[in-house]
């Protein structure tokens, strides 16, 4: 018989995604004059990164086949992000296909170790993250600033959990440019004024993060 324990890193990557499930709450409290574009940033950017978290936990208990739910929750979530016209299809495409993959082999319990949902949900969550960025400067440039603000916050989220999920300490270099960004957002949020150059410096260095990150972690 199989014994199964919940290592340290696994209590890590569990907290840092169990926010996703109390911003959904919160998100539900939202006064009906919330702007619609607000509204799908929240359900698109808590939902998919939830349904991980659900799942990773599942697999950890030894619940295969709720845990392939999940992951095939995840899949519908991601599929609702590519149709809203803003998706980088190639990535998202990718991703679906790897879930689609791996729930189907979780389902009978063909994966050897949790490492692989981990990597799994790492990639959807780097090009969640991208597609983030992309959709920050299309918002920008569009005059909704309030909107990029909130796709340039989920960008950090993302980019937090894809090294979160690497089991990846940043540097306090990476930290100091995340919470740089974060804040950024947060004033663009509050309908502070950001000027383009500010933006732009703010975007590359998220996409220069990633960039690095990736290459770290697939030499």
């Amino acid at each position: 018989m199989k014994h199964y324990f919940v290592p340290v890193w696994l209590l890590i990557i569990t907290a840092t995604l169990s926010s996703c499930k109390q911003k959904q709450e919160e998100s539900a409290e939202r006064p009906a004059a919330a702007t619609s574009g607000e509204n799908e940033v929240i359900l698109t950017e808590t939902q998919p990164d939830e349904q991980f978290w659900l799942a990773v936990e599942s697999y950890a208990k030894g619940e295969y086949k709720q845990s392939a739910d999940y992951i095939r929750e995840s899949i519908r979530a991601m599929e609702k992000i590519e149709s809203s016209g803003h998706a980088n299809k190639h990535a998202i495409d990718l991703s679906i296909a790897a879930l689609q993959q791996l729930a189907d082999s979780v389902a009978v319990n063909h994966v050897s170790s949790i490492e692989k949902l981990n990597t799994t949900f790492a990639n959807a969550t780097k090009a969640l993250a991208h597609l983030r960025l992309r959709v920050t400067e299309t918002e920008f440039f569009n005059g909704s600033e309030q909107i990029a603000g909130s796709h340039f916050q989920s960008a950090v989220e993302h980019a937090n959990r894809y090294i979160s999920l690497h089991h990846y300490t940043p540097t306090r270099e990476e930290v100091v440019i995340l919470d740089d960004v974060a804040l950024l957002s947060k004033r663009m949020k509050q309908g502070d004024k950001v000027s383009e150059e500010e933006l732009k410096e703010s975007i590359n260095a998220v996409d220069s993060l990633l960039t690095k990150w990736e290459t770290r972690f697939n030499p």
